[in-house]
């Protein structure tokens, strides 16, 4: 079974801290240390990229295929054109700050049984610090396996497919960032494609510091309402209720995720990593995230209007 990982460079380019190239270099260290070593690893380079910058990255990455999404500046379309210029049955995508574990491919493709589309690996933020420690929980944990074997989700920094997957149902590139993985997921689910978990299959997510990734969670409902707008087939849950009622759904909405946010963790907090002492911790950090969530929605609607 050939396999082919796409590294997108967009999630390395928003937190800058030297040259592209140099930034890269944790991710492309982790992928030549691997136990079972990629069919080809495919760097995807858009039109954002400096030639200075691309030449670099070429010129220290030799081993590497390149791909382009031109003028497509946008983490989705990256992914898009990953795939579609890979070679491998499967395809793994990683995101271009993350570190995954020596054994991360082997683990993920040892789950490729007969029936299974998708493997969904685990994430968590780099450091022991306080904040990467509570953010992994509400950015990444809540993808986990559920008592059929199939996985509740999916974080497109660690997650593979067979090719034809991401082929035939390609990410939605006019997402501009947030939103686009759970939109993808729940395409698959509704249409029957099986995707499974593997918690053994681990990377490591730089960690940008609180303020930025607390960021992340009002872009994320800001940008969820263009991902409501976009489910014409209603495969999301709440995308009738949104285009009806619009900001008074998204509460109701954000109510009833915090709800199953707190029982997920009540009933699955050994698979997500959370000591039975901590559970009232995390429930108020849950509320606080799903709350920023709603205020960026609201606020995407507002200027709508405006």
């Amino acid at each position: 079974m050939s396999v082919s990982v796409v590294v997108e460079t967009v999630n390395a380019r928003e937190t800058p801290k030297r040259s592209l190239a140099d930034d890269l270099a944790p991710t492309m260290e982790g992928l030549v240390r691997q136990s079972v070593a990629p069919d080809e690893i495919l760097i995807v380079i858009d039109d954002a990229v400096s030639a200075s910058d691309a030449g670099e990255v070429r010129r220290r990455y030799s081993y590497a295929k390149f791909a382009t999404s031109g003028k497509q500046s946008n983490y989705f379309a990256a992914k898009n054109a990953g795939a579609a210029a890979a070679v491998g049955e499967i395809v793994a995508l990683l995101d271009s700050d993350c570190v995954p574990a020596p054994d991360w491919l082997e683990r993920l493709l040892s789950r490729f049984e007969p029936g299974v589309e998708g493997v969904a690996g685990c994430t968590r933020y780099s450091g022991r610090s306080l904040a990467a420690r509570t953010l992994s929980v509400p950015d990444f944990s809540f993808v986990f396996e559920q008592e059929n074997g199939a996985s509740t989700g999916m974080n497109l920094n660690n997650v593979a497919f067979r090719r034809g997957i991401l082929l035939q149902r390609p990410l939605d590139a006019r997402i501009r960032r947030n939103g686009g993985c759970y939109f993808l997921f729940n395409q698959l689910r509704a249409a029957g494609v099986r995707v499974v978990y593997e918690p053994r299959a681990r990377t490591t997510h730089g960690f940008a510091g609180a303020l930025r990734q607390l960021k992340k969670h009002f872009d994320r409902g800001y940008e969820g309402v263009t991902v409501y707008r976009l489910d014409d087939r209603g495969v999301l849950r709440g995308t009738r209720a949104f285009r009806r009622f619009g900001a008074l759904a998204l509460a109701g909405i954000t109510a009833r995720r915090v709800f199953i946010d707190w029982i997920r963790m009540a009933r699955q907090r050994r698979q997500i990593g959370i000591a039975a002492i901590m559970l009232p911790y995390f429930c108020a950090v849950v509320v606080a995230t799903r709350t920023l969530q709603l205020i960026g929605g609201i606020t995407a609607i507002a200027r709508e209007k405006a």
